[in-house]
C-alpha cells in the first residue's frame, strides 16, 4: 500500500517542518519535490542555542494499516547521517510520537536522474520497532493504534550538525 508517491508534484503540499526552533534552536528543514520525480527532505541542523534536530511531518485522516507488518521507504541517503521515522495515531498527544530508526536497506537499485547516479534503497521498519517518546525521551504508553494512523514524520537529530538531504521516492506499508 503506497501512502506517499513523491513523483506527484503536489505530494509535498501537506508536509511541514517541526524543528528545534520550537525550543530556541536554529535548525531548519523542508520537504520539496524535485522535477526529477522524488521528494527531498533537506535542511541544516544547528547545535546553537541547545538545538540539534530537524523534522518534517504530514498529518492525514485516520488510515487503517493494521493488516500490514510495517512501513517502507524508497530513498537515497547519505550514510553518514542517521534518520528516524515518527508515527502517530488518532489518540497520540501533541508532544508524543512513536519513533524508530531507519535501518539498513533491504533492497538496492541504481538509477540515473539528471545525469547523476542515485542509489535507491528500500528500507523496511516493522511496526513493532516503533516506541513511544515525548520530546525525545522514552515513555510508557500503549502500542500505536494501527487502525487509526494519522501522521508520518521524518527526523534527523542526535546532534548531527550540518547540511543534510534525504531523497525519497515513496513511503508505504508492507
Amino acid at each position: 500500500m503506497i501512502l506517499f508517491d513523491f513523483k506527484e508534484l503536489n505530494a509535498a503540499k501537506s508536509w511541514y517542518g517541526v524543528n528545534d526552533t520550537v525550543m530556541g534552536g536554529l535548525s531548519r528543514s523542508k520537504l520539496t519535490i524535485s522535477p526529477l520525480g522524488y521528494g527531498m527532505f533537506s535542511g541544516h541542523v544547528s547545535l546553537a542555542n541547545g538545538g540539534g534536530f530537524a523534522s518534517v511531518r504530514c498529518e492525514f485522516e485516520p488510515k487503517n494499516v493494521s493488516e500490514f507488518t510495517g512501513i517502507y521507504l524508497e530513498l537515497d541517503r547519505d550514510r553518514s547521517k542517521h534518520y528516524k521515522v515518527n508515527l502517530k495515531d488518532a489518540d497520540t498527544p501533541q508532544s508524543t510520537v512513536y519513533q524508530a530508526p531507519m535501518p539498513d536497506a533491504k533492497h538496492q537499485s541504481f538509477g540515473v536522474n539528471g545525469g547523476s547516479i542515485i542509489h535507491w534503497q528500500r528500507i523496511e521498519i516493522p511496526f513493532t520497532a516503533f516506541h513511544p517518546q515525548c520530546r525525545g525521551k522514552p515513555i510508557e504508553r500503549a502500542e500505536i493504534d494501527l487502525s487509526r494512523l494519522t501522521s508520518i514524520g521524518l527526523v534527523i537529530g542526535a546532534q548531527q550538525s550540518g547540511d543534510f538531504a534525504l531523497k525519497i521516492k515513496s513511503i508505504g506499508c508492507y
